[in-house]
């Protein structure tokens, strides 16, 4: 009977779902999945009020019930109770925290409260356990490229501050944009560089970490007359934006791919951490010259995502507040 009455409700013949699940709720009172069931049938059905109660008592009988902590942020979120929609939807992302259910309707939430930072950051989650959907894919694109007043000046004018347009933001839109040039940040522990081609990573610098050059001679990985020799052919072909030490040094020493590769990644975390906690100072963006997409480059939104990850594993209690 359970299994009719699911089927009818997504078949669109809600009241005759209702009916059989009423009926299988009052047999069985103190399932929850039952009352969830039923719940949603009411949701489906336009009974917003109606699943509200009813997702309340499932999680009543289960506390730690996904889909109906889910449910009940869908009900709130067709109310327009943002809030409350906001804290289910939270839960919902602890309990079911391998589901993109969660944060991806925390991030649309979010988004209809003006909280864009952290409605990116929810969506960002939710892209990295669903890479492949594209809902949630348009919904981050939308955030970016539909952003709030002042952070459209700021995109018009690809400068402004770091305190209303973050570093994830600002590289999703170069990504989405597929910019090419260098995104110069600036804050009171200094200033750093990311140098992006057709939207993809291909070096970072910022103040505290060490340049890649000086991190290969350190590994042992090129000497220090391979180094001066990579610079000096960048000097010399003026490509430091299209072409980074790293693919440099590659089409030189084609066997320490997988070393150099890894080296120049570390090293773009590492960046990237550093000025991912800047939240006074400026950004702007220098246009470069198009150029085809080098040797050792990374996909910036893969990138961000795993940067993400990382963060949150070294700070469990932010990750279970957001």
């Amino acid at each position: 009977m359970t299994a009719l009455g699911i089927t009818l409700s997504r078949n669109g013949r809600h009241e005759e779902a209702i009916r059989l699940l009423s009926e299988v709720a009052k047999r069985r009172p103190g399932l929850a999945s039952v009352q969830a069931d039923l719940a949603m049938a009411l949701f489906s059905g336009g009974q917003l009020e109606e699943s509200i109660w009813g997702f309340s008592e499932a999680l009543r009988l289960d506390p730690r019930s996904a889909q109906a902590q889910c449910g009940l942020g869908l009900a709130y979120q067709r109310l327009e109770r943002w809030q409350e929609a906001a804290e289910a939807f939270r839960l919902t992302e602890l309990l079911a925290p391998d589901q993109a259910v969660g944060p991806f309707n925390l991030g649309l939430v979010l988004g209809a409260l003006g909280e864009h930072g952290e409605a990116r950051r929810a969506l960002l989650r939710a892209a990295a356990l669903a890479p492949n959907d594209g809902e949630i894919q348009e919904a981050l694109a939308s955030l970016v490229t539909q952003p709030t007043s002042a952070e459209a000046a700021a995109c018009a004018h690809f400068s402004g501050d770091l305190g209303s347009f973050g570093l994830p933001e600002i590289l999703e839109f170069m990504r989405i944009q597929q910019k090419t040039g260098s995104l110069v940040l600036s804050s009171r522990q200094g200033a750093g560089v990311v140098r992006l081609v057709q939207g993809r990573l291909t070096s970072v610098s910022a103040p505290g970490v060490q340049r890649l050059g000086e991190t290969l001679v350190s590994r042992g990985i090129i000497s220090r007359a391979d180094l001066e020799a990579a610079l000096a052919i960048q000097r010399a072909e003026l490509r430091q934006t299209s072409e980074a030490l790293g693919s440099v040094l590659l089409r030189k020493r084609p066997g320490d791919r997988e070393r150099l590769n890894q080296a120049v990644l570390q090293q773009i975390f590492d960046g990237l951490a550093e000025m991912l906690g800047w939240r006074e100072g400026t950004f702007s963006f220098h246009p470069g010259t198009p150029a085809e997409i080098p040797s050792i480059s990374f996909d910036t939104q893969s990138v961000v995502m795993e940067l993400f990850r990382m963060t949150d594993d070294d700070n469990p209690s932010r990750s279970s507040s957001t």
